[in-house]
């Protein structure tokens, strides 16, 4: 097994990219040892509005986050329960590189290992086209609640 614990990230944004948006929830998973062992997940008030059709997507209305934390604020928790551990996303980059930004501007230097599961869908799975993550919820027939919500 892995010593290493891998880390399942995911986050919900106002748009964009990570060089504009913002992230307005994450949720994060440790697991070590094939086990989980710790669990995060907050809403993040991004200090401005959110598109509405982003509030249509992810069922997050402006009102949820005007009491969440700004992301300064949960930057040294976020900080600590992402490091030394193995940064898991479906479409790595994308998750990684808000989060990268928003510990950047609360002075924390992050560089984990990544691992991207689109790429591992790709790998095992090169007979199908899709590998977003409806058509793997599709094509193992998984059942799950509010898709898009961190």
């Amino acid at each position: 097994m892995f010593e290493t614990p891998f880390v399942f990230v995911d986050i919900e944004t106002n748009g964009g990219s990570g060089e504009r948006g913002r992230i307005i929830e994450i949720a994060a998973i440790k697991v070590q040892y094939g086990e989980v062992i710790e669990s995060f997940q907050t809403l993040v008030n991004p200090g401005s509005g959110i598109p509405r059709w982003i509030t249509t997507l992810t069922g997050i209305q402006p009102g949820d986050l005007a009491e969440a934390p700004y992301f300064e604020d949960i930057a040294t928790q976020v900080y600590e329960f992402l490091n030394d551990s193995v940064f898991v996303a479906h479409n790595v980059l994308f998750d990684y590189s808000f989060i990268r930004r928003e510990l950047a501007a609360a002075g924390y230097r992050y560089n984990p290992k990544l691992f991207c599961t689109v790429k591992m869908s790709r790998a095992l799975y090169p007979e199908h086209r899709g590998h977003s993550l409806e058509k793997i919820i599709q094509r193992h027939g998984l059942l799950t609640q509010h898709r898009h919500r961190a």
